[in-house]
């Protein structure tokens, strides 16, 4: 059964193609998302709510055949792109959040300036250049 108030799917799994797995799953372990397990070809990354990123070298071949005339398949790999979101809702949850990576050693972009739909943000890029944006939580109602 169904609750009314959850969407109806979530996300279960994104793929990223990377260069080196170890050092990806480093980065992304640093960022406060779960370690989940490293494997011989893959590496998984847990996000809140049970989403997954599956780490797979840019260099290997899919283990699994990928085409686009599947439904439910994805055809390219294209330069990725991943928005996350922190559980704070205030821009000095953002800051804090945003120090604790500094500290750690990460490179990231100051906090913008303006709010996107209520939410504040900033940038950085992953080892493989993959641009990611962090954002608070969800501050209310979204403009209609």
């Amino acid at each position: 059964m169904l609750n009314n108030n959850l969407p109806a799917a979530a996300l279960a799994h994104f793929i990223l193609k990377v260069n080196d797995i170890g050092i990806s799953y480093q980065f992304y372990t640093n960022l406060g998302l779960r370690p989940s397990g490293t494997f011989s070809d893959l590496a998984i990354i847990e996000l809140r709510g049970g989403t997954h990123i599956l780490l797979f070298s840019k260099n290997d071949e899919s283990p699994f055949p990928l085409t686009s005339s599947q439904l439910g398949q994805r055809g390219g790999f294209f330069s990725e792109r991943l928005d996350l979101m922190i559980d704070g809702k205030s821009r000095s949850d953002l800051e804090l959040y945003r120090a604790a990576l500094i500290e750690k050693g990460l490179s990231v972009d100051a906090i913008a300036k303006d709010k996107f739909f209520g939410h504040y943000y900033f940038q950085l890029a992953d080892p493989d250049g993959n641009g990611i944006t962090v954002y608070t939580s969800h501050t209310g109602e979204l403009p209609v």
